[in-house]
């Protein structure tokens, strides 16, 4: 599990940032990709590569003892692109003259931190694996998908010439929508599903785009997921791609190098709920229309900063984000990036009228300059949750007659762990009463410490209580704030 959008500058804080992460027991990372894409890091085709952000990253996150690094980089490079703005880039892709540029600067990279002992970069203390070429196919990768598969076919090739090891992702898929109707396996089924994917999300790349990524199993060692919905759609999304695979005769890992909590909108203004729904944000599960207005107040007072409803908020992206880790782990994912070190810059304030919905709330420190001020909910829940999951064989879900009853097991030698907590299918807002739901659950201690996800400011340790099991079962009330109970 790894911490995602780590900045490259200035190494004080990288280093800042990497200890105090290391105190959640997090073992992955993952850095903010714009900070290194080839354009930042190569001057010309000639030119001296600059590792410093990138060894500063590496070097920093190891010594701390992160033994999972990604790294990401993407092909924007305004001498190379085939089309390059002002600020944007139509098509990144390397022109023909720069295509070796670009593979030589790949496999200097993956040299630099592979860890056999020629090229590396110093106090280096194990290999780095995890390579993935551009950062989101579905939006950040708007070039054709065959210019694409030719950038992706020239990185694996040289990543793979400079180790044996890397392991090379493609650029996520991103699903939003899709699975909005949690549609059965099958072509016709996915090919309808992908269809109704909102324009804004589909806009570069559709159902048939993503389908010639993977009819190319020869140019990716792990299959790349982002999950940008509630923590549910992640299901789904695992269930398309491994049916995906398995019509092609082949099964890769899968890993999920980007995420944000449920942000109910996006891509728009979500302050208000006034005017054509194309030009407001757009909604995301379980988000419905009739909910546009309510969202709005909710927004409002978070962009105006009132102190409760960010307190609020803080707590439901703590108890969001371990739903969703644990979900990934029941689904073997191999890897999961959680969002975010810190809150997304400048999309809190009035202006951005919360565009980018709960995830610009969602940083597990706060800053001031290169110094942590302040440790949130979130920095509090991943070391709880790392604690329950250290050692963990695997995770498995529970059958206790409710489909809305998440209930997992954390299968761990000598020691009966479960963390459950309960499916809501709509926006519940600061105010709004809880829903609960009452189960049963087959225990085999006399004693089951009940133990909630840390969800206060302020709370650096969980609240425990003791509750006696009776006839081998103990009886609960779950509400969306998952809870471990521990079997003793």
């Amino acid at each position: 599990v790894g911490i995602e959008y780590v900045l490259l500058t200035p190494r004080e804080r990288i280093a800042v940032e990497a200890q105090a992460f290391a105190g959640t027991g997090l073992t992955a990372a993952k850095h903010y990709a714009e900070h290194v894409e080839w354009g930042e890091m190569q001057a010309g085709p000639r030119a001296r590569i600059d590792f410093s952000r990138l060894d500063a990253y590496v070097v920093e996150f190891q010594r701390a003892g992160f033994g999972d690094l990604v790294l990401c980089l993407k092909s924007r490079c305004r001498w190379a692109a085939r089309e390059a703005g002002l600020l944007q880039f139509p098509n990144p892709t390397p022109k023909p003259e720069f295509m070796d540029a670009y593979a030589a600067w790949i496999e200097a990279v993956v040299e630099r931190y592979d860890g056999d002992g020629r090229d590396d970069v110093p106090g280096l203390r194990w290999p780095v694996r995890h390579l993935e070429v551009g950062s989101e196919f579905s939006s950040y990768e708007p070039e054709p998908v065959a210019d694409y598969l030719a950038i992706l076919e020239r990185a694996y090739r040289a990543a793979h010439r400079a180790s044996g090891d890397v392991r090379v992702a493609h650029a996520a898929f991103l699903t939003i929508g899709a699975f909005d109707g949690r549609p059965e396996p099958g072509e016709a089924a996915y090919r309808e599903a992908w269809g109704r994917m909102p324009s804004r999300i589909a806009a570069q790349h559709d159902y048939a785009d993503v389908r010639a990524i993977l009819d190319r199993p020869d140019l990716f060692d792990v299959a790349n997921l982002h999950s940008l919905c509630d923590p549910y759609d992640l299901e789904d999304a695992v269930r398309w791609l491994r049916w995906e695979m398995a019509a092609r005769n082949y099964d890769k890992p899968i890993v999920v190098s980007d995420t944000i909590p449920t942000s109910w909108i996006a891509l728009g203004p979500a302050t208000t709920c006034e005017g054509r729904t194309d030009r407001l944000g757009l909604l995301l599960r379980p988000a419905k229309e009739s909910d546009r207005c309510r969202l709005a107040e909710y927004f409002t007072r978070l962009v105006k900063k009132d102190a409760e409803t960010l307190r609020w908020t803080r707590g439901f992206v703590a108890a969001d984000t371990v739903q969703r880790v644990v979900i990934a782990c029941s689904l073997d994912v191999e890897l999961i990036d959680v969002a975010f070190n810190m809150d997304l810059p400048f999309l809190t304030e009035p202006p951005l009228s919360a565009g980018a919905g709960v995830s610009a709330w969602a940083g597990a420190l706060e800053w001031r300059w290169n110094r942590i001020v302040d440790r949130r909910p979130l920095y509090h829940a991943l070391r709880q949750m790392m604690g329950h999951l250290a050692g963990h064989e695997a995770v498995r879900r529970g059958d206790v007659g409710d489909p809305r009853a998440r209930v997992y097991r954390i299968e761990k030698p000598g020691l009966e762990t479960w963390v459950a907590w309960l499916e809501v299918d709509r926006p519940v807002l600061p105010g709004d009463v809880e829903p609960t739901l009452g189960i049963a659950l087959p225990a085999g201690h006399e004693v089951v410490s009940v133990e909630p996800v840390i969800t206060r400011g302020g709370q650096e340790r969980p609240d425990v209580r003791e509750v006696r099991t009776e006839g081998g079962r103990l009886s609960i009330t779950l509400d969306r704030v998952p809870v471990y109970l521990v079997g003793h």
